[in-house]
């Protein structure tokens, strides 16, 4: 997302960004890929749905918070060198019905029905495109006017492989559009378990060919780790749709308050959260951070409770990095170079960024020196 507290506000992962402008750019990409069929849309789409939409609302959807921030470790009525802290007298961050201002309570339950409603698409060619994924169902017209339904079973984005079941009184031909993603490398469509292709990412697949009631599509959408630099060079952590932040234990604090903001919480860290990424790790993801499918299967995904996936990582505690006034202090410059016998080296966990409250997401990273 931009890093908008109202006006662009710099890049400084503690600056905030409303659930507004998620829920409407998600909105504006949505249109723009119904129009110009450019999948760069649909991945930017999926990112947003995935990371930024779930965590700005609390899981009952009564309550929301006007600005998120990619390094969030407080959450309180302080000052956050918010654009609009006056305005809203330090509640911006807080989550409430009308804390900060109310319009974003107006466009929080818009966020999931919009995309829901962009999971499938009639095609020119008479066909069923699925460019954005989610488990669904769909009852659609195709060919002359033949209805069928595709049953869509997935634990994506948290799992890689994504079923569609087609259902249909009659057998019949028409094409079926996939999209494989940017960040998938190569995919993988196997229908009816035996029918297989590899496909490369960053296309749409076109399947044309007979159906018959039963079939199966079955498309794996690999995902590997990987890194991207960020503000004064810290190190952020992806993996497919979904990006990582540190998991902090949250102490919710409720407060009872009378005046235009009405009540809202605060959250506090209950675990440690100055953690910096080692260079030397990152140079190989894959053997120095572990991923773990955790399989949870309890319900509503994006909490730190039912988290369905973790990466493991070794964390040193930086030196110096502390918060004010609700904030971390500055990102240290990365990567800094400092001796062994100088850090207190943790293994800490890297959650879904849609999972979490509180968090780190722009890492500082370290550099040990001999």
């Amino acid at each position: 997302m931009f890093g908008g507290d109202e006006p662009l506000h710099g890049t400084d992962p503690t600056q905030g960004i409303e659930l507004c402008s998620v829920v409407e750019m998600m909105y504006s990409l949505e249109t723009m890929l119904k129009i110009t069929t450019d999948i760069g849309f649909a991945d930017h789409l999926e990112k947003l749905a995935f990371n930024a939409l779930p965590t700005q609302a609390m899981d009952d959807y009564m309550m929301k918070q006007y600005f998120q921030s990619a390094n969030q470790v407080e959450i309180s009525r302080n000052p956050n060198n918010f654009y609009q802290d006056v305005e809203h007298d330090c509640t911006g961050s807080c989550f409430g019905t009308v804390s900060g201002y109310p319009c974003c309570l107006c466009n929080m339950h818009q966020g999931w029905p919009k995309f829901t409603q962009n999971l499938w698409y009639a095609t020119a060619d008479h066909g069923l495109a699925a460019l954005v994924y989610s488990s669904s169902e769909v009852t659609a017209e195709v060919g002359n006017g033949v209805t069928i339904e595709f049953l869509e079973e997935t634990n994506y984005p948290f799992n890689d492989t994504i079923h569609f079941t087609f259902s249909a009184d009659q057998d019949i031909s028409f094409p079926l559009h996939l999209r494989i993603p940017a960040w998938c490398e190569q995919a993988a469509v196997i229908i009816n378990k035996h029918d297989f292709t590899e496909e490369h990412g960053n296309e749409i697949v076109i399947l044309d060919r007979k159906w018959s009631d039963g079939d199966v599509v079955e498309l794996v959408l690999p995902m590997k780790m990987k890194t991207n630099r960020w503000h004064d060079f810290s190190v952020a952590v992806e993996r497919g749709p979904l990006v990582y932040s540190l998991k902090i234990e949250e102490s919710w604090k409720f407060i009872k308050n009378n005046d235009k903001f009405k009540d809202y919480y605060e959250v506090y860290p209950a675990s440690q959260w100055n953690y910096s990424l080692i260079e030397e790790d990152l140079k190989d993801l894959e053997k120095n951070y572990e991923f773990v499918s955790v399989n949870n299967n309890s319900g509503y995904p994006w909490n730190l409770k039912n988290t369905p996936v973790v990466i493991k990582a070794r964390g040193a505690v930086t030196p110096g990095w502390r918060k004010g006034s609700g904030l971390p202090f500055s990102l240290p410059w990365s990567p800094k170079d400092l001796k062994k016998e100088d850090l207190r080296f943790h293994e800490i966990e890297l959650i879904p960024y849609g999972c979490t409250t509180l968090r780190i997401t722009e890492f500082p990273t370290i550099n040990i020196v001999e």
